[in-house]
C-alpha cells in the first residue's frame, strides 16, 4: 500500500492516547496533569477513541501508573517500583524522561496510583463517554497473585467504568488470572487484550478463549538512544527494546483479518512517525486497507497531531 493512501484516510481512523496522550500537553507522561488538560480541551478529547496507560505494583501491592518497572528514567530516585511502598514513592519527585535528549524541563509531580486515575475518569464519566480505558499490567504476576487481587478489587469499585476498562498485558497469565479472581469474587469480568510483538503470540491467542482483544505491534525504531547520562538499567532496557524490535513480525494481512474477525477492531501500537506509517503500509495491500480502515485503532502519543497529518519524519 502507498503511504499517501494511509494519509488520505488518517483523519477518519480511531486513535488511543498512549501513556494518557502526554505529547498533546506540556506535562510528563502518565501524570494526572495530562488528563486534566485533555479533558479541559474539547478538540483534544474529541480526537480520542480512548486512553492507554501502564501500571506496576509497589511493595505493598498498590498499582501505580508508570511505564517502566523502575523509576530511574523519570524521577529523582532509582530502583524498581516493587522495591518501594506507595508512601515511599510519593516522597519521590517524578518528571520528564531523562533519556530523551534535550528534555530539561523542571516540572515535577507525585506518582499517581491507579485509584486516583480511575477516580478522575469516574468523576468525568459524562465527558469520557464510551471511550476505552486500557490498563496495561507490566509485572509478571505468576508468583504474586496479591497484585492482581488488588487490581481486581480496585476495578470493582468503579461499576460505571466496567464497559470502558480493558486489561492489557504481554503475559497471557495476567489476563487469565485477573478474570479468574474476578469470577471467584462475583465481580464484573474485565475484558482482556493480549499485546503481541510476534506472530507466535498471535497464534497463542487463538488457544486462549478468555482473550477478548489482540493488539499488534507496529515495528518501529522510535526509541531513546543509549546515553552515558542514563543509569545502566535504563541503557540495558533501551538496548533490549532496540534489539528485539528487529524481529517484530506481528502485522500482516492474515493476522489482521484474524484479529478483526475475532474482535471487531484491530488494535495497533504504537504509531508516532512516518517510519511507523511506512512499516504498516509495507505490510498491507491497498484493497485490505480500504476495506478495513474503519476497523483499525492506532495507539499514539498524540492522537490530535496524527489526525491532522502532522507526523514526524525520522
Amino acid at each position: 500500500m502507498e503511504y499517501k493512501e494511509f494519509i488520505n484516510r488518517i483523519g477518519d481512523m480511531k486513535y488511543i492516547a498512549h501513556r494518557l496522550g502526554f505529547e498533546m500537553t506540556k506535562y510528563p507522561e502518565n501524570s494526572i496533569n495530562v488528563l486534566e488538560e485533555i479533558f479541559n480541551n474539547k478538540e483534544m478529547l474529541g480526537s480520542l477513541y480512548g486512553f492507554e496507560f501502564d501500571i506496576c505494583f509497589t511493595k505493598d501491592n498498590v498499582p501505580v501508573v508508570i511505564h517502566d518497572k523502575y523509576i530511574d528514567d523519570i524521577s529523582s530516585g532509582r530502583g524498581f517500583v516493587k522495591s518501594y511502598t506507595l508512601k515511599e514513592l510519593k516522597d519521590v519527585s517524578f518528571t520528564f524522561r531523562k533519556s530523551i535528549n534535550g528534555n530539561n524541563k523542571s516540572f515535577t509531580f507525585k506518582i499517581v496510583a491507579l485509584e486516583e486515575i480511575l477516580d478522575y475518569f469516574n468523576l468525568n464519566s459524562s465527558l469520557l463517554g464510551s471511550r476505552v480505558i486500557q490498563i496495561e499490567s507490566k509485572d509478571i504476576v505468576f508468583f504474586n497473585k496479591k497484585n492482581l487481587s488488588s487490581l481486581a478489587n480496585i476495578i470493582n469499585k468503579y461499576p460505571n467504568l466496567k464497559n470502558n476498562i480493558i486489561h492489557l498485558s504481554f503475559y497471557p497469565y495476567n489476563l487469565v488470572l485477573l478474570k479468574g479472581i474476578q469470577k471467584s469474587h462475583n465481580y464484573d469480568i474485565t475484558k482482556s487484550d493480549l499485546l503481541c510483538d510476534y506472530k507466535v503470540m498471535v497464534m497463542l491467542s487463538k488457544l486462549i478463549s478468555s482473550i477478548d482483544y489482540v493488539s499488534l505491534r507496529i515495528k518501529t525504531d522510535n526509541f531513546p538512544k543509549v546515553n552515558s547520562n542514563n543509569t545502566n538499567r535504563v541503557n540495558r532496557k533501551i538496548f533490549s527494546n532496540t534489539f528485539f524490535m528487529k524481529f517484530s513480525d506481528a502485522i500482516n494481512e492474515k493476522t489482521l483479518k484474524y484479529v478483526i474477525n475475532k474482535c471487531g477492531n484491530a488494535y495497533l501500537y504504537v504509531l508516532n512517525s512516518d517510519y511507523d506509517i511506512n512499516e504498516f503500509c509495507n505490510r498491507v495491500s491497498s484493497k485490505f486497507f480500504e476495506d478495513n480502515y474503519d476497523k483499525l485503532v492506532f495507539t499514539t502519543d498524540n492522537p490530535l497531531k496524527i489526525k491532522k497529518d502532522e507526523v514526524i519524519n525520522i
